[in-house]
């Protein structure tokens, strides 16, 4: 079995460039998520006022018996759960932005062994964390799709 030494240099003008992309991507992802959350909780606004409105209706003979399955998630205690696993992205996303900004401003001051780790680390949260947002909002929108 063959060795093949793997040798990376890894220099402050990469960490940086690598560090500036990372910004970049945590701050748009933080905005995407928001934008979720948003809609998400626009949609639940729309779904309380039709169930108002139908309530007044039933004292005139239409019945509701009929529920989308995501008027159905909205009532339900997932709802909290859903509006939770967002908002906690947004606070991760702002988190790693702030953290990253400030590390690039002193990257000069960190000894070279931690760059690998202070690159690894963020890349980590924000695919973890972007997989678990699409994920939640893939379930919501396909349970929307079942109707």
């Amino acid at each position: 079995m063959n060795k093949v030494p793997l040798n990376i240099s890894i220099s402050q003008d990469l960490i940086t460039s690598i560090f500036s992309d990372l910004i970049g991507t945590s701050i748009s992802l933080a905005g995407f998520v928001l934008a979720s959350l948003t809609i998400i909780v626009t949609f639940k606004d729309n779904i309380t006022q039709k169930a108002n409105a139908n309530l007044s209706n039933v004292g005139e003979g239409n019945d509701n018996k009929n529920s989308s399955g995501i008027e159905l998630l909205f009532s339900s205690k997932h709802y909290g759960r859903i509006v939770g696993v967002f908002t906690w992205a947004v606070f991760i996303y702002l988190l790693l932005f702030l953290v990253l900004s400030f590390l690039k401003l002193f990257i000069g001051k960190i000894d070279e062994t931690f760059f690998v780790y202070l690159c690894i680390v963020p890349i980590v949260l924000i695919t973890l964390t972007i997989f678990r947002s699409v994920l939640v909002l893939y379930r919501i929108i396909k349970l929307q799709l079942a109707r």
